[in-house]
């Protein structure tokens, strides 16, 4: 696959925006601590893909100053980067985890953008008690400080041994490898301000407005990851206007655990959508 990498600024911020394929527009954006690497067997006939590396990831700026890494600041910088890219046609908009996350409130706070599909992979509504959000921001905070102190390498090792990433250790030895690469160069205080800023503890729960998102919706979660299949069947599912998948076989990360499927799934789901 052919690759083209660009620099895009944005009130002073670098953004890295890596893209290949040729086609309509669609946008990955990528979960905490990884880049747009993570998106490169991305493959989808028709579609020009576009992965951004969010701010304090990748090759895109990561700046100490907390404010940077606020969700409106973010959410107002994906927009003009969407708006800049796209060219005025419509969009698809995918998104990981933590990416899932600002995809579902890019719809919400731009409801006018042409957002034609959204596409959620592993990904939450938000927390649904303050109780809950702050216990979060205590639990962000205390990583945060550990970060901080002992490194991104540190890091890497953490995070890669959490139960959530356990269907990971699957994966070839050369893939794992590079999911490693990929955490530690990430920047401690980037890490550290991410949670900080844009972590789970910070987001309101925004369950109650699904429905308001005009685009056609597309949860995909894995039969190995029990709480984000939970999250799939219980706040996604009862919609009617979204359509869910639970792939057999792959955890929390489809994209990277089964590529094949992955394409398979989301090449089937944009075409029939054109087709209606």
């Amino acid at each position: 696959m052919n690759f083209t990498e660009q620099i895009f600024e944005i009130d002073g911020l670098k953004y890295a925006v890596k893209s290949h394929g040729v086609g309509k527009p669609l946008f990955a954006l990528h979960g905490f601590s990884e880049d747009s690497s993570t998106w490169d067997l991305l493959d989808i006939s028709g579609y020009q893909i576009f992965s951004i590396d969010l701010i304090g990831h990748g090759n895109s700026s990561k700046p100490t100053e907390l404010t940077a890494y606020s969700l409106e600041n973010l959410l107002t910088a994906l927009h003009q980067l969407f708006c800049q890219l796209a060219d005025g046609k419509s969009f698809s908009l995918l998104g990981y985890s933590m990416g899932g996350r600002i995809a579902l409130r890019y719809c919400l706070a731009y409801p006018l953008a042409p957002v034609e599909h959204l596409i959620l992979e592993s990904t939450g509504s938000g927390l649904a008690t303050e109780l809950e959000r702050e216990q979060r921001r205590i639990s962000d905070e205390t990583l945060a400080q550990k970060i901080l102190t002992n490194g991104s390498s540190w890091f890497a090792d953490f995070w890669g041994n959490l139960a959530l990433f356990d269907s990971q250790k699957k994966l070839s030895a050369d893939l794992q490898k590079q999911i490693w690469q990929r955490r530690t160069a990430n920047a401690p205080h980037s890490l550290a301000n991410t949670l900080r800023a844009t972590g789970q503890g910070q987001l309101e729960d925004v369950s109650d407005h699904i429905d308001e998102i005009n685009a056609d919706i597309l949860y995909l979660s894995g039969a190995l990851d029990t709480k984000y299949t939970q999250i799939a069947r219980e706040t996604f599912a009862p919609h009617p206007h979204i359509k869910t998948v639970n792939i057999e076989n792959v955890g929390h990360n489809i994209h990277l655990e089964n590529p094949e499927i992955y394409n398979k799934i989301l090449t089937e789901y944009l075409c029939y959508n054109e087709e209606e």
